[in-house]
């Protein structure tokens, strides 16, 4: 069963940091502001996502100080959400409402 995940980075390195967006993107989260990511995810692709971060902090461009949060939406109810301003781009996408992207 998938779960919603917020997952936010705070990275200094830019080419790591892009890095880590692209793999959020490939995973399948959608960017809701620009290190805030949002989206559903397997057990298995968040093991995955999991272990391929955790391979990144690794490296030497990773600093003490670099972070990435992952947060369970557990309780995630849209009626519970409130946006000041718009909400981000393709939002139905994002919360489930729709489930297939037509081109």
């Amino acid at each position: 069963m998938k779960s919603m995940y917020l997952i936010s980075y705070d990275i200094e390195n830019t080419p790591l940091r892009t890095k880590i967006a692209k793999l959020l993107i490939k995973v399948g989260f959608h960017r809701v502001q620009y290190s805030v990511f949002m989206g559903t995810v397997s057990p298995t692709a968040l093991k995955k996502l999991q272990k391929a971060l955790q391979r990144l902090q690794k490296l030497e461009k990773w600093t003490p100080e670099d972070s990435v949060m992952l947060l369970p939406l557990h309780q995630y109810s849209k009626e519970n959400i409130h946006f000041i301003g718009p909400k981000p781009l393709r939002w139905e996408e994002i919360s489930g409402e729709i489930h297939t992207l037509v081109l």
